[in-house]
């Protein structure tokens, strides 16, 4: 018989030495067994492979056609930035053209400083993608 059970048959059927008293017993539960706790493994470095020549270049090539891109969106982003619209100015104009060979044209000030703004933050949404991508 364990000690928890000998102990809560002492409680039910009186102190245990036959005089046949009440007086409760406090129970206590037997201590949970400890289990080890186990500190988890650190991962495994990898390994980087090395690269060969050619995957060298070809990465070098890749980053290059990508400067490249930079380059180019700056440039256009910059080219934005030095077109100035005075706020009731007609002198300027925005002229979109599509593939169908349909024009639209508009002189409306408040228009074209959305649409360079828009445009604006588009390219440098790009360049910050396209920097992102400029590792080793």
């Amino acid at each position: 018989m364990s000690k928890v059970t000998a102990e809560l048959t002492k409680s039910v059927s009186g102190n245990g030495n036959g005089n046949g008293s009440h007086e409760p017993k406090q129970i206590t539960a037997a201590p949970a067994p400890v289990t080890e706790k186990k500190e988890p493994e650190p991962p495994a470095p990898e390994l980087k492979k090395e690269m060969t020549l050619m995957e060298r270049i070809l990465k070098v090539e890749n980053l290059q056609l990508v400067i490249e891109k930079r380059g180019k969106l700056v440039q256009t982003r910059s080219e934005l930035e030095r077109f100035q619209t005075a706020s009731n100015d007609f002198n300027c104009s925005m002229r979109l053209n599509d593939s169908d060979g349909n024009v639209f044209t508009t002189s409306f000030t408040p228009g074209i400083k959305k649409v360079i703004e828009f445009l604006k933050a588009s390219f440098d949404a790009s360049i910050a993608e396209t920097e992102q991508k400029i590792t080793f």
